[in-house]
């Protein structure tokens, strides 16, 4: 199990409350990060609520070369070189041996990497497969795979996962209740009313358990699973719980940035 916790600290006493508190010793996570621990059915939860109409989350792969990022220390940095400042992160999908996502990954209008609707081996490949993305008018979907390319609006940021956890408002019905299948999970939803959740499970959890968070306690119609053990959160501001993570894709919450074409969302006040 591995976790990447950070927000601004301060020094002594009050550093180490606040590890403990992002650590889950102290029970929640303090009110300075964009991550709360939320309880379901008597599990634990790490969560980041995103407004799309009005913060501005982004997909990151690679840096102006083309190399992989790889990490939260280089995403931390390239976003700063564009004139940013990150304010969250969690990985984003899965990836190959040389950190190439499996599936479609768009940054910035562009599509980096090809959507994939091959069979396969792993949880990349069961069905159904989706894609989150964020299109030009800043509205937030998760859909099934196979219906990307029919989007009316294009996409500006995106990337490809499987499986879905809940489509339609229904659980993926290969998922089964009690199921011993227990993994630590992440995975990103949107709710009925545009936001974005992300959750990252604090302990082993099956695929339903998973799910009926998303489902009941977020009201997500539709979410997607993004990763097993490997997945972190990541808020500025604190070392690595357990050294450093190594990813392919990301996303970022981010203040201040720009890139040219994209326009961002209005400020929040």
């Amino acid at each position: 199990m591995r976790f990447s916790h950070g927000i601004g600290c301060a020094l002594g006493a009050a550093a180490l409350l606040i590890l403990s508190a992002r650590l889950g010793v102290a029970g929640e996570v303090p009110a300075q990060s964009p991550v709360v621990v939320t309880d379901f059915h008597g599990e634990a939860y790490e969560t980041c609520r995103i407004d799309p109409a009005r913060q501005d989350l982004r997909l990151y792969w690679g840096d102006a070369q083309g190399n992989a990022l790889g990490n939260f220390t280089a995403l931390e940095k390239n976003v700063a070189s564009d004139g940013g400042k990150l304010l969250f992160a969690a990985n984003a999908g899965m990836f190959d041996p040389t950190s190439k996502p499996v599936g479609l990954l768009v940054e910035n209008g562009e599509e980096k990497f090809p959507l994939n609707l091959n069979d396969g081996y792993g949880n990349f490949y069961l069905k159904p497969n989706g894609v989150f993305l964020i299109n030009a008018k800043h509205h937030a979907l998760v859909i099934e795979s196979s219906t990307y390319a029919a989007l009316a609006t294009p996409a500006v940021w995106a990337t490809q996962s499987g499986p879905l956890l809940v489509q339609g408002g229904d659980i993926t019905p290969d998922f089964i209740p009690g199921s011993k299948n227990l993994k630590i999970r992440s995975g990103i939803g949107v709710t009925a009313k545009g936001d974005i959740v992300f959750a990252l499970s604090k302990r082993p959890v099956s695929f339903y358990e998973f799910a009926e968070l998303f489902q009941a306690k977020f009201q997500c119609p539709n979410a997607l699973y993004l990763d097993g053990d490997i997945s972190a959160f990541h808020t500025p501001g604190l070392p690595e719980a357990e050294g450093e993570h190594h990813f392919g894709p990301m996303l970022g919450l981010v203040q201040g940035s720009s890139h040219e074409g994209v326009t961002a969302p209005p400020a929040t006040p």
